[in-house]
């Protein structure tokens, strides 16, 4: 009588050999050492409140996540957890998707459950409810490139100037009104000697003058005064950025007060609206100015502000717009003034009582 090697007992030897290696298998991908600037994606898993994370790093293209040590590579031995609970997907060279593999409990975001769901540097994830005491989370980290970081940190900083600049806009916008002009012209300015009587330039009876049209000025006049004050008038929304750069580089270069900087319409605000502007050269006065000339260039067309500008702009004496100060200087009409005539007049400009 033969005897027969006891199957069974083989068989389940196998099987157990076979799991243990597997164990091992799945212990030794998750403690992979990196080499020291490796850069790759990790997953921080919060099994316990208060615990330190446990952290893997992301190396293959699919990788699961369960309870189940035979099946998944990043095995949490939690009860809310499912055997196969989720998987990551690489979708693209560093990035993941991670997706529900139909575990019982599923992946929140918050308290919003999530089928599915593109990872991105720093996504808090939950496998079960939050509202679960052994509920488990997932941080995915995948921090990008520090020239990335230094752009995309810059571009939060210029979005928050930028939102805090345009609120400070549309605060100042409501407190000025722009709809008539203003006339803002004053009578003749009279300096008495110490006699209080005697006027040390005679007052003049010249009533103030204006031209109706852009059209009956000198074409001298404007192409002049462009030229000198702004020539980008054409280009700008009220307030030339290049202009206003170059001007603070040329006033911190000098230490002082070298350029202004301000555009025809920034001018004209000035002029027009003295009162809400102010006259201080302060940083106050200069963003009132700007706010000034933003709103009349919404307003108002390019060709409207510069006749206005044209008829009243102060120079110098009781002289407001060129014609009152072509009449007064040169004993003729702003119609009819040559190159060189118009260049005197639009040279009075930055210091008009000089």
């Amino acid at each position: 009588m033969s005897s027969q090697p006891p199957g069974p007992p083989n068989n389940l030897l196998g099987t157990l050999t076979q799991v243990a290696q597997t164990i091992q298998a799945k212990v030794q991908l998750a403690q992979l050492a990196l080499k020291p600037k490796a850069r790759v994606a990790k997953l921080m898993v919060e099994e316990t409140e208060g615990e330190a994370p446990k952290e893997y790093p992301l190396l293959g293209d699919r990788i699961l996540i369960g309870r189940s040590s035979k099946s998944c590579d990043i095995v949490i031995r939690n009860p809310v957890v499912s055997q196969i609970h989720c998987s990551l997907i690489r979708d693209s060279k560093q990035g993941f998707t991670i997706k529900d593999e139909g575990a019982t409990n599923g992946i929140y975001r918050g308290r919003r459950k999530v089928p599915e769901m593109r990872l991105y540097h720093g996504a808090l994830l939950t496998l079960g409810p939050p509202e679960l005491q052994a509920s488990v989370t997932l941080r995915y980290t995948n921090p990008p490139p520090w020239p990335i970081q230094v752009l995309r940190y810059s571009a939060y900083g210029l979005g928050g100037l930028t939102a805090l600049v345009t609120l400070a806009i549309l605060m100042e916008w409501q407190k000025v009104n722009i709809s008539p002009l203003p006339r803002n012209i004053q009578g003749p300015v009279i300096v008495y000697a110490r006699d209080n009587e005697t006027p040390l330039v005679p007052p003049t009876n010249q009533a103030h003058l204006e031209l109706p049209r852009l059209s009956e000025f000198s074409p001298h006049l404007a192409k002049a005064l462009i030229a000198s004050e702004d020539s980008r008038f054409y280009w700008h929304f009220g307030v030339d950025p290049i202009g206003t750069l170059r001007a603070i580089r040329a006033n911190l270069r000098g230490g002082g007060i070298q350029q202004g900087g301000s555009t025809i319409t920034q001018q004209l605000a000035r002029s027009l609206f003295r009162e809400y502007v102010g006259t201080s050269d302060t940083a106050d006065r200069k963003l009132r100015e700007a706010i000034v000339a933003l709103k009349l260039e919404t307003f108002y067309s390019k060709d409207t502000l510069l006749l206005t500008y044209l008829n009243r702009i102060f120079i110098g004496g009781a002289n407001y717009g060129f014609e009152d100060a072509a009449q007064y200087y040169l004993g003729k009409s702003a119609r009819d003034l040559t190159l060189s005539e118009a260049a005197t007049l639009v040279g009075m400009l930055p210091a008009p009582n000089s």
